[in-house]
């Protein structure tokens, strides 16, 4: 049995040790090149940030829903983050992006400073126009959008 034992620890000695030197770390041994292609090969896609847009855009309209105004300024601000980096890691849809972040968002800081569901509703709705027509633009109308999302994502809005 020690015999077994000292041929399985010595087995899995040199299985470490093969692995390790197998494994370089091109972040710090890589060419520039190496590295380079290596970043653009795990910048997010636009179905990546579209994910993430879905996700806020249900936080949005639940925390505007259920009066949470701070939350729901903070996921307006979120999703225009998103598409600013969308410009820069997706040139194909910087144009329609760029124009949703200039037309998308009309109403809501109105609505959020002034706590008002009504304004806020219209704002969501306007949002979510602007939302399929950058869609189909983009021959992506399958992606449809719930007028009403069915329920928030957060914590916040449990």
């Amino acid at each position: 049995r020690m015999r077994i034992l000292l041929m399985l620890v010595a087995f899995l000695t040199a299985s470490y040790a093969f692995a390790d030197s197998n494994n370089d770390d091109w972040r710090k041994t890589g060419s520039q090149q190496e590295k380079l292609d290596n970043v653009v090969k795990v910048i997010p896609s636009t179905a990546d940030i579209m994910f993430q847009m879905g996700e806020r855009y249900r936080n949005l309209y639940w925390a505007g829903k259920q009066g949470k105004w701070e939350f729901a300024e903070y996921q307006t601000e979120e999703m225009q983050s998103l598409m600013k980096k969308l410009i820069i890691t997706r040139p194909k849809r910087a144009a329609t992006a760029r124009v949703f972040l200039l037309d998308g968002f009309k109403g809501f800081e109105d609505a959020i400073e002034h706590k008002d569901w009504g304004k806020f509703e219209n704002a969501f709705e306007h949002m979510r126009d602007r939302c399929m027509a950058c869609h189909i633009q983009n021959d992506h109308a399958f992606v449809k959008l719930n007028k009403k999302p069915a329920k928030g994502n957060s914590p916040v809005l449990d």
